[in-house]
This record gives structure tokens, C-alpha cells and sequence, in this order.
């Protein structure tokens, strides 16, 4: 059974990440979820993901179960994750 890993990579200078952002990038591209490769890269985003989970565990935590549905849904509809 396939596990899987979440990882962050924090860009200030996306000149000095340009060669690791292409790397994984074809790298992504190259994964073939027909015929998976012992390791490689399923999935990527260009939102930070990890804050997105806080903000969906904060509205379920402190919203009423209606009203925090709809605020997870319109983030998670959002390409931007707020601040």
C-alpha cells in the first residue's frame, strides 16, 4: 500500500529555486499513476497547503457546522490561500 509524504519548500528567491522547481516539476510530470514508479511526485501545489489545513481545522473548530462548510468550501475553491 502506497504512503505518502507532504513536503513545504518556502521560496524567497525564486531565481536561486528555478533548477529544484524544474526538477520537480518534471518530475511530476513524468509520474505515470498507471504504472507508478517505485517513488515520485503524484501531486503539487502552488498554495501553501499546510496553511490552508489550519484554516480549514480553525473554521470546523470554531463555526457553527453550516457556516463552517461553506467558509472551507469557498477556500478550498480559492487558488490564493489567505493570510
Amino acid at each position: 500500500m502506497p504512503r505518502h509524504i507532504t513536503v513545504v519548500y518556502t521560496i524567497h528567491d525564486e531565481e536561486a529555486a528555478r533548477e529544484e522547481l524544474d526538477r520537480l516539476g518534471a518530475s511530476f510530470q513524468a509520474y505515470d499513476p498507471i504504472n507508478p514508479p517505485p517513488f515520485g511526485i503524484s501531486a503539487m501545489s502552488n498554495a501553501n497547503e499546510i496553511r490552508r489545513l489550519e484554516l480549514i481545522e480553525e473554521a470546523a473548530e470554531e463555526y457553527e457546522p453550516d457556516e463552517a462548510l461553506e467558509t472551507i468550501q469557498k477556500w478550498l475553491g480559492t487558488v490564493k490561500v489567505p493570510d
